[in-house]
């Protein structure tokens, strides 16, 4: 599979635990970072194995009350235009307040899936939440059916409106392969699974 789509998450590591992503267009992966609330006067690169242990590592050298505040980790890249913020079983991305500051000035998208196959998938546009679901049939937003003909385009709705009978791995296979036909955004795998990324706590 091609690794420079969206689709290779649902073959990958993080598909284990859960995972967020978050993209927004024309921005650095720094700015993306600080819009999502992290703290940029610490950041390092690291590999999806070490940021799960840096805040142990943080609070080894800098005393627990520098990073008691802070539970997470987010890693950010930049490809084809887009920034991207990769949650290793976050949800920061689903958050209506975050994808506002995300997407001001500019569109941003966020897919989401946890351990318990709970999936989110959002579009923001200027600051405001335009259309999310988890199912596509049942959509919110201030515009919850602007993304129908790409929804349609891509499988994950018929002609009709109504939704097809797919199992959540395939759903989430035909959104990410339309996020990245109808929007060129695209994760690459090399550095997300197995390289280092910009890294910042929040």
């Amino acid at each position: 599979m091609d690794g420079d789509t969206v689709e290779w998450l649902q073959d990958s590591y993080f598909t284990e635990f859960g995972y967020c992503v978050t993209f927004a267009r024309g921005l650095s992966a720094t700015e993306l970072l600080r819009r999502m609330g992290c703290d940029m006067s610490r950041t390092a690169r690291k590999s999806v194995i070490d940021a799960n242990h840096w805040i142990e590592d943080v609070a080894e050298e800098f005393g627990h009350a520098a990073v008691a505040d802070r539970e997470r980790v987010i890693r950010g890249g930049e490809a084809d235009g887009w920034a991207f913020a990769v949650e290793d079983a976050g949800s920061r991305g689903t958050h209506r307040d975050i994808l506002a500051a995300v997407s001001a000035g500019t569109v941003a998208l966020s897919t989401f899936e946890n351990i318990n196959a709970l999936t989110m998938f959002h579009y923001a546009q200027s600051g405001n939440v335009v259309c999310g679901f988890d199912r596509p049939r049942d959509r919110w937003g201030s515009d919850p059916d602007r993304l129908v003909p790409h929804l349609t385009r891509a499988g994950l709705l018929l002609p009709d409106g109504t939704q097809p009978d797919l199992g959540i791995d395939a759903r989430q296979r035909l959104l990410h392969r339309m996020m990245h036909t109808e929007f060129g955004t695209t994760l690459p795998r090399r550095d997300v699974e197995f390289g280092e990324l910009l890294a910042a706590m929040y």
